[in-house]
């Protein structure tokens, strides 16, 4: 479920509930778009609300993704609204903050218990692995800043880069866990605030098909990782 809100500097009050949103997903964090409303529970009220604001040049709002209580767990802000009506949906056209695909998903299965073991992010295709990983930075909760730890990773269980952030960011934090989702996130996570002081160790198995798989992007991991003076042992 989802429902819209305005932008009054306060904390967003829904204005109505939404079945589905599409086209609230993409590549670029800031983007042009014409986002899909299906089944507005209450369209006059919608349509009333963008009107006034943009009569008052602050027609902006959030698109809400809810739980089974509507309580508001995650939102897309989206500016300068344009409303128009197709024959069964609402089209809200404006420049939006967006998620890469599969952070929805990856919601949806927060929402009905699925993260219950490790490894999850495979079921996800190679597109839509940023997706999981934002969700994962937005959801961390490391309670406890660890150090000194050792860690192990297997070169046959990720088959992209973006699986290699995932299988790393589980094996230091458990099911949906997040330590970066690129190079630079690699190194704010190393410095700390992000559940870990210090690894001692990491192992990394079947490194052969690691190093074939990332090419360069391997050679940089481990200066990463010797920066930090993190020892690695090939296998």
């Amino acid at each position: 479920m989802f429902g819209f809100a305005l932008d009054t500097g306060n904390d967003p009050e829904i204005i109505t509930l939404i079945d589905q949103v599409k086209n609230i997903e993409g590549p670029y964090p800031i983007a042009y778009k014409k986002v899909r409303l299906v089944n507005v529970h209450n369209i006059s009220s919608l349509i009333s609300a963008v009107e006034s604001s943009s009569k008052m040049h602050q027609n902006n709002g959030f698109i809400c993704k809810l739980d089974q209580q509507n309580n508001i767990i995650s939102n897309t802000f989206i500016s300068n609204i344009k409303i128009s009506k197709s024959k069964k949906n609402i089209i809200l056209t404006g420049l939006a903050w967006t998620n890469p695909k599969g952070y929805q998903k990856a919601l949806d299965m927060r929402l009905n218990n699925g993260f219950i073991e490790k490894n999850i992010w495979k079921s996800f295709r190679k597109d839509e692995l940023q997706g999981w990983l934002v969700h994962a930075l937005h959801f961390r909760n490391p309670k406890i800043n660890r150090e000194n730890i050792n860690i192990q990773i297997d070169g046959n269980e990720f088959h992209s880069l973006d699986g290699f952030y995932c299988t790393l960011g589980e094996e230091i934090h458990g099911v949906s866990g997040y330590f970066g989702r690129n190079l630079y996130a690699l190194y704010d996570c190393l410095r700390g605030d992000f559940g870990v002081k210090s690894i001692s160790e990491l192992n990394w198995l079947n490194h052969k098909r690691s190093k074939k798989l990332l090419k360069t992007k391997f050679t940089e991991i481990l200066e990463i990782f010797e920066e930090y003076n993190i020892k690695v042992l090939l296998n």
